[in-house]
């Protein structure tokens, strides 16, 4: 974005300050506008649902306490009392003449609340039941999912909706399961809600939301009712954990894959497993406050589009002198150091072009005093990094050449005198920085001749050249001396003979290449590589970096330097530099 910014002229920025200080503005007052209204509407949406929410709950809760009353009442009655001891006793023969008598008990909880569906008594002298009833005789309670339940605990247990395969018909039900408090062991009461009745009870409740899905779920996010919309798979027991845990009520904001919805909760007292969910989607919610948006957006636009126009006019009045003032700068950028800024005003641009005209001036006297500086600097600085070459060769030749006189070797000693002489005579050059190819050649050739004879039997050498057409070519001198004699230092430090150096030089139309090769101990090639390239690194190779810093001086970004070695077989520097100038001749 930054880069996108910086690109952009002075008048357009002008225009992109223009319309995002407007933009802002106004999508910050309808911005806060929006938040607060949402606001407002979601913590009046919470406090209602959960209102409603708590008023269900309590319904619910009323229902189930009416239900066991109805079933207390059924165990005081005096048909129960008998047929409970009778029970107890393992009498069986007045089963008839009780299931006659219990019917009036059945039929009075039903009429004290309506939602229940049947009543259903299991104990061990048969069964007790309402008489308009069809027992499914094909199913046990005693060999019942039911009663093992019942047997674990000892509490009442409610059981989610389900088919009641107690009686005919399959009815979806909601079934109290508890044991009774009479002296007759393995005695157990089934109360059947009917389920449509309860859905229909929570339906009319919440009929004036009708963006509001209300949920009777357990907290393994299992449905109560099935005819209620299904659960989304996203709120399962992990999430209900999560959220909700073991409180008893509250509200919160969740947002899953884009989808953000209110979420409303409160426990069922008489049975604190099962929750009533509220969940009301956020978007619907606002969908009211969409005017808005709708209004903040067409505000914003035309604003944008006085705030371009407007712009647009101040920018060109504001910015004509620094037209000018860049057309000038321009010219200037093409090496046009004649031109000259004008104005009859006296702002604070025609200050800048006052200035400019003054740098311009010194810009031209500077311009010759730096040429004649760099010229002298690249002198002095080429000079001082031929100076650095270390002199220890020169007294061990000094002294060679003292030893072999001493022992009557004159031809040697004649020859090594000859060889240092061109030596220094090709080094001074008469003074200049560039030597040929050819020379270059002749000069680190006598430095390895007088080398030779300094150290017998210790090393040989070859140099190859491509072609006779490259002797001519123009290169910097002392180049090759420092890399050969470093072969000699350190890659032939252990070796007694055997020592090999070959030095090969090929061009072409554009490039000279030149290979130094030796078969000594080797080095830490890419170490070094990244000590020459990285000058903030560990410096090591006196004369590597001698010569990579002579070719930066000499040219710059177009020679290179790379290393490589293979302990005892090959360690190689390539050099390639480029052709510059004419081919020179003695």
């Amino acid at each position: 974005m930054k880069t996108i910014l910086y690109k952009l002229t002075l008048k357009k920025r002008m225009w992109v300050s223009f319309v995002l200080l407007i933009a802002i503005s106004i999508a910050a007052t309808g911005g806060l506008s929006y938040y607060i209204s949402a606001r407002v509407i979601e913590r009046n949406t919470f406090q209602l649902s959960q209102d409603n929410l708590n008023t269900s709950a309590r319904v619910l809760d009323e229902k189930a306490k009416q239900i066991l009353v109805s079933v207390l009442n059924i165990m005081i009655s005096q048909p129960f009392v008998q047929m409970s001891k009778d029970s107890a006793a393992g009498k069986k023969d007045g089963y008839y003449g009780h299931m006659t008598a219990m019917n009036s008990a059945f039929t009075q909880a039903k009429l004290a609340e309506p939602s229940i569906e049947s009543i259903f008594i299991a104990t061990p002298i048969g069964e007790f039941y309402s008489a308009s009833y069809y027992r499914n005789q094909g199913y046990s309670f005693y060999d019942s999912p039911l009663y093992e339940k019942a047997q674990s605990t000892k509490e009442p247990f409610w059981v989610e909706g389900h088919e009641d395969l107690l009686f005919q018909g399959k009815d979806r039900v909601i079934s109290l399961v508890m044991k009774s408090i009479s002296e007759s062991p393995n005695m157990y009461f089934v109360v059947n809600l009917n389920e449509k009745a309860i859905q229909g009870m929570l339906s009319d409740r919440h009929t004036e939301q009708e963006d509001q899905n209300l949920f009777l779920v357990n907290r393994n996010a299992d449905s109560v009712l099935l005819n209620q919309p299904n659960l989304p798979k996203s709120y399962d027991k992990t999430f209900l954990e999560e959220h909700i845990g073991t409180s008893s009520r509250g509200h919160f904001e969740v947002g899953i894959a884009a989808q953000y919805d209110l979420v409303n909760y409160a426990t069922l007292q008489f049975n604190p497993d099962w929750l009533l969910l509220s969940v009301q989607s956020r978007s619907d919610l606002l969908k009211d406050l969409s005017w808005i948006q709708w209004a903040t957006g067409i505000i914003m636009l035309v604003c944008i589009i006085m705030a371009v126009l407007v712009s647009n006019v101040l920018s060109a009045i504001l910015l004509k002198p620094l037209y000018h003032l860049q057309m000038l700068m321009s010219k200037v950028g093409r090496n046009d150091l004649s031109v000259r800024f004008q104005s009859h005003y006296q702002d604070e641009v025609s200050q800048v072009g006052h200035k400019f005209n003054s740098m311009l001036l010194e810009i031209n006297e500077l311009i010759d005093e730096v040429k004649d500086a760099e010229r002298e600097k690249r002198k002095s600085e080429a000079k001082a990094l031929q100076a650095q070459i270390s002199p220890h060769f020169l007294y061990n030749t000094l002294n060679t050449i003292i030893w072999k006189m001493e022992t009557d070797e004159l031809d040697n000693s004649k020859s090594m005198v000859i060889a240092l002489s061109q030596l220094f005579q090709l080094g001074l050059n008469h003074g200049e920085e560039w030597t040929t190819v050819e020379k270059e050649l002749l000069h680190v050739r006598q430095y390895l001749t007088i080398q030779q004879l300094c150290y017998e039997e210790l090393f040989d050498f070859e140099i190859v050249v491509s072609s006779d057409t490259s002797l001519a070519l123009p290169i910097m001198k002392i180049m090759l001396q420092p890399l050969v004699e470093n072969s000699l230092l350190h890659g032939f430090e252990h070796m007694e003979s055997g020592g090999k150096i070959r030095i090969e030089l090929t061009s072409d139309h554009q490039q000279l290449h030149i290979v130094v090769e030796d078969n000594g101990s080797g080095m830490d090639a890419d170490k070094l590589q990244l000590s020459l390239n990285h000058p903030n690194t560990e410096k090591k190779g006196y004369a590597l970096r001698n010569v990579f810093n002579r070719l930066l001086l000499y040219y710059g970004g177009e020679a290179t330097m790379v290393l490589s070695s293979e302990p005892f077989e090959a360690t190689k520097v390539y050099i390639t530099i480029p052709i510059k100038g004419e081919v020179l001749h003695e």
